[in-house]
C-alpha cells in the first residue's frame, strides 16, 4: 500500500469520525435544550391518489408530558397488529373506522384505540351468534375528501355493515387543500384528476433507509428540524387555498365538506352499509364547526353521535389536541348499542 493510499485512508476515516462525533454533539444538545414531539406518520402512496399508511409498523409516538406509546399497523396498513381478510368471513358484521388522526389513535396503545375497544365491546355481548369486527382505516391529517377516496378504491371491498366516520374541525380545511374533489353545491361532489401526495415519495425513499428511519423514530434533532419543515410546508398549503388555518370555514370548504359526507352516506348505504357520523370536539371551548344540523345530517339516512354531548377536557391531552383512552373508550360505548341495533 502507498503512503498516498494510506493518507487518503486516514482522511477518510477522520472525516467519517469527525462526522459521527459533530452529529452526536448536535443530537446531545437537541435533547438538552429540546423536548420535541416524535410522531412519525409512515405515509406511503397506495396507488389510488392520497395518502395511505405504511404497512407492518412498529414504532414510538411520543409528545412530551402527554404520551410515550407504541403503534404497529398490520399488512393493510390499518392500525394494530391483527389481520383482516378482505372477504368477510360468514356469520361476522364489520364495522369500518374512517377517520383523521384522532380516529388512527394518536397518544393511545393498540387496544386503547376506538376501533379495538368497540371490537371488544361488541364481542363482549351475550346472546349473538355473530363475530363482530372492528377495522380501522383511519389516515392521519386527511379529511373526508381524501377518506372517500380510500373508501371506494380499497375499503369498501372489506363489505363493512356500519361504517363510522369520525369528524374533527381540521377536516374542512383538509377537503379543500387536497383537491380531490370538487363541489356541485353542497349537495354533490366530483372526483377531480388530481392527486394529493405531499411529500409521500420523498418520504418513503427515506424510510427504506434503515439509519433515516431510526431517525425518524428516535431522533431529537432530526424531528425538531422535520416539524419545522412540516409546519412550512402545511402554511404553505394553506395559502394556496386562502386559508389561514385548517379549521377555516370558508364558503367553499363548507360546501365542499357538506357534500361529501352526504356523498359518505350515500356510497355507504349503496353497499348496503349503515353510516354513524361522531362528531369530535376540539378543546378547551369543547366546540366544532361541524357544518350541519341534526336535522340536515339526518336526512342523508345517517346516524348521528355528537361527542359535544358526552367528552369532556379531561378525555385529551393536556398539550396535544388528540383524545386520550378515556374519549376513545365512551365513544366506543356510545356507538356499541346503535351497531348492536342495526
Amino acid at each position: 500500500m502507498t503512503t498516498k493510499t494510506v493518507s487518503g485512508a486516514r482522511r477518510a476515516l477522520a472525516l467519517i469520525l469527525g462526522t459521527a462525533v459533530g452529529l452526536v454533539a448536535v443530537e446531545a444538545l437537541a435533547r438538552m435544550f429540546f423536548d420535541v414531539a416524535i410522531q412519525p406518520r409512515f405515509f406511503v402512496d397506495p396507488g389510488y391518489g392520497v395518502r395511505g399508511v405504511q404497512a407492518n409498523i412498529d414504532t414510538r409516538h411520543y409528545v412530551p408530558g402527554d404520551y410515550d406509546v407504541r403503534v404497529t399497523t398490520n399488512s393493510a396498513g390499518m392500525r394494530g397488529q391483527r389481520e383482516y381478510a378482505v372477504q368477510k368471513p360468514s356469520g361476522t358484521i364489520r364495522t369500518l373506522v374512517v377517520g383523521d388522526s384522532m380516529g388512527f389513535g394518536f397518544g393511545v396503545e393498540d387496544d386503547e384505540v376506538v376501533s379495538a375497544v368497540l371490537e371488544r365491546l361488541l364481542n363482549e355481548q351475550g346472546g349473538s351468534a355473530e363475530r363482530h369486527e372492528v377495522l380501522n382505516q383511519s389516515v392521519s391529517g386527511t379529511g373526508q375528501a381524501e377518506q372517500l377516496v380510500a373508501f371506494h378504491a380499497r375499503f369498501s371491498a372489506y363489505q363493512p355493515d356500519t361504517v363510522v366516520l369520525l369528524y374533527f374541525d381540521n377536516d374542512i380545511g383538509n377537503n379543500s387543500v387536497s383537491g380531490v374533489y370538487e363541489a356541485s353545491g353542497d349537495t354533490a361532489v366530483h372526483r377531480t384528476s388530481r392527486s394529493f401526495l405531499p411529500g409521500v415519495r420523498v418520504q418513503q425513499v427515506l424510510y427504506a433507509a434503515p439509519p433515516i428511519r431510526w431517525l425518524f423514530e428516535h431522533s431529537t434533532a432530526w424531528n425538531l428540524i422535520r416539524n419545522q419543515l412540516s409546519s412550512i410546508v402545511q402554511r404553505q398549503l394553506l395559502k394556496t387555498q386562502g386559508l389561514r388555518s385548517y379549521q377555516d370555514g370558508t364558503p367553499e370548504a363548507i360546501a365542499l365538506t357538506r357534500a361529501l359526507i352526504r356523498q359518505f352516506a350515500a356510497d355507504a348505504q349503496a353497499i348496503g352499509a349503515q353510516l354513524i357520523l361522531v362528531i369530535i370536539p376540539a378543546r378547551p371551548r369543547m366546540t366544532s364547526n361541524f357544518p350541519m344540523t341534526p336535522e340536515e345530517f339526518a336526512q342523508t339516512g345517517g346516524l348521528l353521535v355528537d361527542g359535544r354531548d358526552f367528552l369532556t377536557v379531561q378525555d385529551y391531552f393536556v398539550s396535544d389536541s388528540h383524545i386520550c383512552a378515556s374519549g376513545h373508550a365512551k365513544i366506543a360505548e356510545r356507538l356499541k348499542p346503535l351497531i348492536a341495533a342495526h
